[in-house]
């Protein structure tokens, strides 16, 4: 008997360590992993003994089971993974609610073939080990279809609504499991066998979900780029225009200006021709911002719009560039980082007393792209748990999108973010591209 109990034991220990190989292959598909530590090796221990108790010994109600094991994974999930908490959360409930789900259908199963012709702590061991390699499957199944997809933040009403969902899928379920119980008619069996399958498949189908709404946000927001882009290059445009036509007036007007000027130049009239002079002057300037002229439509347009906008705040603004009118990079992502960043410095600028300054450096050389930002501010600067700068707008999503999609960009150039607040009253940051070799 006591041989039996140490295998019984034993499997127990080999079924929590396999759950342990279950919890990475999931949360790598989704998030990436943190320097391994001791608190983290600790993590995974705690998890090897509540599955082991778990599955040996029946201490607590089905309730408590469930919330225990899923706080268990998602402080698991918040020590070994870097990503948002929300998205921890509701990826760390999914997780036990399939799992839950997938054990609840393999014992209808059993319960509908075998009955009780079978010895239940080998059922036991049998559903569990089951249960575990269908979930292998399914988590094989997601890594395929999300093989090249990061999971990006929602907005807090769909993070709620995703983890309510999975916790309603719980609480059905195990009702459903317990009116099965009370009753003894076969048929409830295969009903409940159903609801679980369907249930299951509802909670897969979440990531997808998931998925497509963090791309559509994605998408709404790139948009906003492109209009704030059209924008400023219409109005990058009509200024060009209107400069043209006004030096073609002056052109056309030169003759008679030059007639004017010899006339009161014949009768020796200095005074009138130095009042004649100036007003010429001033009706033929050109009212556009002349801070960026390398012929880039993006850089310029966006480098004259806040260049006015400082001008009107009293900001002293300085600009450095050389970069080329065509560049192996799309205006768009342009855009949102230079958009954003001087975006962001003006509005920190702005908000200081005295010696108000935004200077930009934006070079090009051998295919790379270098951008560099840096302002007076005052204060201190928000940063979240894992040292990355919170964005203090109201509407941080839609509005200036971030200094995480300035990040994103930079990735998808193989590029990097340095941010540097180490001198008083200064921030930094620095954008590097690095662009194919032409």
């Amino acid at each position: 008997m006591w041989m039996n109990k140490i295998l019984f034991y034993s499997l127990n220990i080999v079924l929590s360590g396999f759950a342990i190989y279950l919890f990475i292959s999931y949360f790598d598909i989704f998030f990436i992993r943190k320097q391994r530590n001791k608190i983290s090796i600790i993590g995974y221990i705690v998890f090897i003994i509540w599955g082991f108790m778990v599955s040996s010994y029946y201490l607590f109600p089905v309730y408590i089971n469930i919330s225990v094991a899923t706080i268990i994974v998602l402080i698991l999930t918040i020590i070994v993974y870097s990503g948002g908490f929300w998205n921890k959360c509701i990826f760390s409930v999914s997780f036990n609610t399939i799992f839950m789900l997938i054990e609840t259908l393999i014992g209808y199963i059993f319960v509908i073939c075998f009955d009780k012709t079978i010895d239940y702590e080998l059922y036991q061991i049998l559903g569990s080990l089951i249960s575990k390699i269908i979930f292998l499957m399914i988590i094989l199944v997601l890594r395929r279809v999300f093989v090249n997809e990061k999971i990006k933040e929602l907005y807090f009403k769909y993070n709620v609504i995703f983890v309510l969902l999975p916790v309603g899928s719980i609480y059905i379920m195990n009702t459903i499991f317990l009116i099965g119980i009370q009753s003894k008619d076969s048929s409830i069996y295969l009903q409940s066998a159903i609801s679980a399958i369907i249930l299951l498949i509802m909670n897969v189908l979440i990531f997808y979900i998931y998925m497509k709404l963090a791309d559509d946000l994605l998408l709404r927001q790139m948009n906003s780029v492109y209009e704030q882009q059209l924008e400023l290059c219409e109005r990058h445009q009509q200024e060009r225009e209107m400069s043209m036509l006004q030096i073609r007036d002056a052109k056309h007007n030169m003759k008679n200006n030059l007639i004017s000027v010899l006339a009161y130049a014949e009768n020796g009239d200095c005074k009138k021709i130095i009042e004649f002079v100036n007003e010429v002057v001033d009706e033929g300037k050109i009212m556009i911002s002349s801070v960026a002229n390398s012929g880039n439509i993006v850089i310029d347009s966006l480098i004259g719009y806040w260049d006015m906008i400082a001008k009107k705040k009293g900001i002293d603004f300085s600009v450095h560039i050389q970069v080329p009118m065509m560049m192996p990079f799309k205006g768009a992502d342009i855009c949102l980082i230079l958009g954003n960043l001087l975006e962001n410095a003006v509005e920190a600028t702005e908000k200081i007393s005295e010696k108000k300054y935004i200077k930009i450096h934006i070079k090009y050389d051998k295919s790379n792209l270098l951008v560099f930002v840096s302002n007076s501010y005052e204060g201190d600067l928000i940063k979240t748990k894992d040292k990355k700068l919170k964005s203090t707008k109201a509407d941080a999503k839609n509005h200036g999108i971030g200094l995480s999609s300035v990040q994103r960009v930079a990735h998808k150039y193989h590029g990097i973010v340095t941010i540097e607040d180490s001198t008083p009253k200064q921030f930094r940051i620095r954008v590097l591209l690095y662009g194919s070799e032409e």
